[in-house]
């Protein structure tokens, strides 16, 4: 087993007998309904909407009563987990993001293998987005099941494109076209993060994705390089893209509220920035591709605590969390953001509600989980085109990539 921060906190909690008693659920004492607790970060109003989800759940059945666990922030809730999981007191179900995070709690032995048990329970994970069960799994055992994702997508300020008479592009050419005529009057044309974590979508759709359930495969190849260089274009030749810290924004989306770039390039959250009374200007494509759609999934799943007294009882839950009626009632709600299924996805996507999930639709299959690469690899690899863009002509993009490779080796 490979030695991870959660590993060695679970042995020394262990170590020095600092094991709690039982974990989040149990019977009742007097042998009624089983008990389950479920963990979730929720802030604002979704802990009513979870509320209300609990309260459904209780009510489809007679054997479970679950109660709910809130933490009104992420790192509250990462802290909380890591502490509960080593001391023995986890809550049965919680959510983990896939990739490194849920490999992490994998590789301790603090979250069950699913396989078996939600096929027990009549879960079909063939229903499911493929990336994302391919993200939820860990050498070859499913060890979360899909709750919800977002994506990445290219957002624009419909007045400006039409002022300047350019279409939304749909290839790379017309990006970069797009971009260079839309800077102009301290504007640029393009915003975005020049990180891995929105840059994976790039490099996807040039055909020069690297990121794997295994690591790092393939990494300086030619498609990679393109990718790259192209970005490097956009930030250093053409000078018509920005980051949220070149304009002075505090974040991508207020590049975009501010009318300081035309489109910017980001997660599905960036129209959340701009003021409800002008987000009728606001459009939304999917970022153009290359050899192939190209787009990054952040995702998240539902796991079991290996000391849980009641697994079916958990895998139960989980059946009807991830329930075709489940997901749009929480999707209607605000606590289920992309759905995980097909079938789901096209129910939304048939209103005409929300243009991102019909991104979604067509992208998914397509989309790189985020989370496949450690946090030192995704930190070098922000530092290199980080580097490229602040000392242009310094190195090539195949020199800087080749250089990252050897580090990475």
């Amino acid at each position: 087993m490979k030695c991870n921060s959660l590993v060695a906190t679970v042995a020394v909690v262990t170590a020095t007998g600092l094991v709690l008693a039982g974990c989040g659920g149990g019977t009742s004492p007097s042998g009624g309904p089983v008990q389950l607790e479920l963990a979730i970060v929720a802030s604002g109003d979704t802990p009513t909407a979870y509320e209300e989800q609990i309260k459904r759940f209780n009510e489809s059945q007679d054997g479970i009563e679950l109660s709910l666990r809130t933490f009104a922030s992420g790192e509250a809730y990462n802290q909380a987990l890591t502490g509960q999981v080593a001391g023995g007191a986890a809550p049965d179900v919680f959510l983990l993001d896939t990739g490194q995070q849920l490999r992490e709690y994998a590789e301790a032995d603090v979250i069950l293998p699913l396989d078996e048990l939600i096929e027990s329970a009549g879960v079909d994970t063939s229903e499911f987005d493929a990336s994302l069960v391919d993200a939820s799994t860990v050498d070859g055992a499913l060890y979360a099941v899909p709750k919800d994702y977002s994506t990445t997508a290219l957002f624009y300020r419909k007045s400006l494109l039409e002022q300047a008479g350019v279409e939304p592009p749909t290839t790379w050419d017309e990006l970069r076209s797009a971009a260079q005529t839309l800077t102009v009057d301290g504007r640029w044309g393009l915003g975005m993060y020049p990180q891995l974590n929105y840059f994976l979508a790039w490099i996807q759709a040039a055909g020069g994705n690297f990121a794997t359930a295994d690591g790092i495969e393939n990494f300086d190849n030619p498609q990679h390089v393109e990718a790259v260089d192209f970005l490097n274009t956009l930030f250093t030749v053409d000078k018509s893209a920005a980051s949220p810290q070149m304009t002075g924004a505090s974040w991508d989306g207020e590049m975009l509220a501010l009318g300081q770039v035309a489109m910017v390039f980001g997660g599905t959250w960036v129209p959340g920035g701009v003021p409800p009374e002008e987000q009728d200007d606001i459009g939304v494509v999917a970022f153009p591709p290359l050899a192939q759609p190209g787009s990054v999934l952040y995702a998240a799943g539902w796991v079991v605590a290996a000391q849980s007294e009641h697994p079916e009882a958990a895998a139960e839950l989980i059946k009807f969390l991830t329930s075709d009626e489940e997901l749009v009632t929480a999707h209607d709600a605000g606590i289920v953001l992309i759905p995980p299924k097909a079938s789901v996805l096209a129910v939304l996507v048939e209103r005409g509600e929300d243009p991102v999930l019909a991104i979604a639709q067509e992208g998914a299959s397509e989309g790189v989980p985020f989370g496949l690469l450690t946090t030192d690899q995704v930190d070098q690899y922000n530092a290199m085109l980080a580097d490229l863009i602040a000392n242009p002509g310094t190195r090539t993009p195949a020199e800087a990539v080749a250089g990252l490779a050897a580090d990475l080796d």
